[in-house]
């Protein structure tokens, strides 16, 4: 008999440290896991660094509120200010989205300057 109580306190044993290796396991894996979205997440949320929105025209009076004039000096007027406003980054889109506006003889513009 106590050969029979020293096995199965022994299996007991085992069996215990696997299913603890097993759960320590399966936290160090959510772990990795969750760091990994984690850094992926916030990796998005940094590649866009800078906004801009452009009023391209001959008066900043007559641009809308909320925008950056930019003194109209022909057709290159919008890609020569992003390549000297985004300078330090990697990547620059432009959107033109209105024609010239007869109200304030200007176009808006977006611009944004990103690190990716």
């Amino acid at each position: 008999m106590p050969s029979n109580q020293t096995g199965r306190s022994s299996w007991t044993i085992t069996r215990r440290r696997q299913v603890k290796l097993l759960v320590i396991g399966v936290v160090v894996a959510a772990s990795a896991a969750w760091i990994v979205v984690a850094n992926r997440h916030s990796a998005r949320e940094k590649s866009e660094l800078l906004t801009y929105q452009l009023c391209v025209g001959r008066e900043k009076g007559l641009c809308p509120n909320g925008t950056t004039f930019v003194q109209n000096a022909g057709e290159d007027t919008v890609t020569r200010w992003a390549q000297k406003e985004c300078a330090g980054y990697k990547a620059r889109r432009i959107i033109i989205n209105d024609g010239p506006s007869k109200d304030c003889d200007c176009f808006l513009a977006d611009v944004r300057c990103s690190s990716e």
